[in-house]
Parts: C-alpha cells; sequence; structure tokens
C-alpha cells in the first residue's frame, strides 16, 4: 500500500507540474498581467482539485510538501512515511518540470514559471505571504479531510481545496504565490533560477506546520462541543 502511496505522490505532483508550468506562457505581449493572473490562477486550482480526485483515494493527493508537513503535525501520518512522500513529490516535480521544459515553445518559455519575487518586495514579506497562503490552504485540506466531523463539508472537498489555490493566487499572484515547494522546485532546476528560493520552501513549510498543529490542538472536531 505505501508503494501505491508514493507512487499516486509522484504522479499526481508530476502531472501538476507537467501543466501548470504551461500556465500563462504567452508570446502575444498584448495579453494583460492581469489576464494572466487569473488564467494561472485557474489553471493551478482546477488541476489540483483533479489531480486530488484522481489520487485522493489512495495518497490523500497531497502533492505539496507543505501539505505532507500540515498533515504531520495534524497527528495523521508517521514521521517516516511523510519524509518518503516528500521524496516522491520531488522527484514528480523534477520530471514534471523536465516535460514542461520541452513540451514548451522556446519564444514563449520564458523563465518557465520559476517562482521570483516582485521586485518591490522585501524578503520577510515574500515568507509573509507564502506563509500565510499556505496557512489557509492547509488549514482547507485538514478540514475536509477530517473524518471526525458529522458533516464532511459543502461539496466536493477536491474542488474546496482547488477553490482556496485560486483564491489566494488571484489576490497574490502579482507579489508572490507558490504555496508549494516543489512547485518552485522544478522550474528553478530547468532555468537555474535561484532568486531567495529558500523562502518558497520556508514559508509554505512553516505554514502547513503552524496549520496542522493549531487545527490538531484548536479547531479539531469534538463531540464534548455539542
Amino acid at each position: 500500500m505505501v508503494l501505491k502511496q508514493l507512487f499516486a505522490e509522484f504522479l499526481g505532483t508530476f502531472l501538476y507540474l507537467s501543466i501548470t508550468l504551461l500556465a500563462g506562457l504567452t508570446s502575444n505581449n498584448s495579453v494583460s498581467f492581469h489576464s494572466l493572473v487569473v488564467v494561472t490562477a485557474l489553471s493551478n486550482g482546477f488541476l489540483v482539485a483533479s489531480i486530488i480526485q484522481v489520487t485522493g483515494h489512495i495518497s490523500g493527493g497531497h502533492i505539496n510538501p507543505a501539505v505532507t508537513v500540515g498533515v504531520l503535525a495534524s497527528g495523521r501520518m508517521k514521521i517516516a512515511k511523510g519524509i518518503l512522500y516528500i521524496g516522491a513529490q520531488i522527484l514528480g516535480s523534477l520530471l514534471g518540470a523536465f516535460v514542461a521544459y520541452g513540451i514548451s515553445e522556446i519564444t514563449t518559455r520564458g523563465n518557465l514559471g520559476a517562482t521570483i519575487p516582485y521586485n518591490g518586495l522585501r524578503v520577510d514579506q515574500v515568507f509573509g505571504l507564502e506563509f500565510l497562503m499556505t496557512f489557509i490552504l492547509v488549514s482547507v485540506v485538514l478540514s475536509v479531510s477530517d473524518t471526525n466531523k458529522p458533516v464532511a463539508g459543502l461539496g466536493s472537498g477536491a474542488l474546496a481545496i482547488g477553490i482556496s489555490i485560486v483564491a489566494c493566487q488571484s489576490s497574490a499572484l502579482f507579489y508572490s504565490a507558490s504555496l508549494n515547494p516543489v512547485r518552485s522546485l522544478g522550474p528553478a532546476v530547468m532555468m537555474n533560477i535561484w532568486t531567495h528560493h529558500w523562502v518558497f520552501w520556508i514559508g509554505p513549510l512553516l505554514g502547513g506546520l503552524c496549520a496542522g498543529l493549531i487545527y490538531r490542538f484548536m479547531l479539531v472536531y469534538n463531540s464534548d462541543m455539542l
């Protein structure tokens, strides 16, 4: 079962990177930045929702080390499996970025969707955005996957997760909106772009960690609350 879960995380991350890195690539200079933000945010959110629908019943559909750290902090996963999950996600990220690079046309490739902070932002501001947005994402993941709640939620859990990504990226993509360390890792390796790359790991991972701890000790459903 563990091998199937690791394969699901690898496959899901590979599919995510191989397609989402193509979002917003264009050779048409007349396309407005705001249009690209909308396209990128929608593609990211709906892709994640689709992949969770495919792999979620096997591995939970993390495809994000920050989500895995949040699940670990919430007490729903053992550390050893969490480390293996993150390893599978990294491999999927690298292969997905390689495929996206091969598919994309050189005049539209640009930086292959590498996450580069807005020039006017300090590193601590980028960290704050990544922390807060990932906190929201992981909190939604933990909520919709909480089997102890008497009501799972309204509609599809996968869609709720995707919508949270769309909301965060629509709000902050101009400044910074990775929410996923391996989303940043793949294009960084392929394009050799490492501008403040560490913040796209530390911010999301700490955001996921805090979300997991807060959900575990403050937000988890307890029948005594009724």
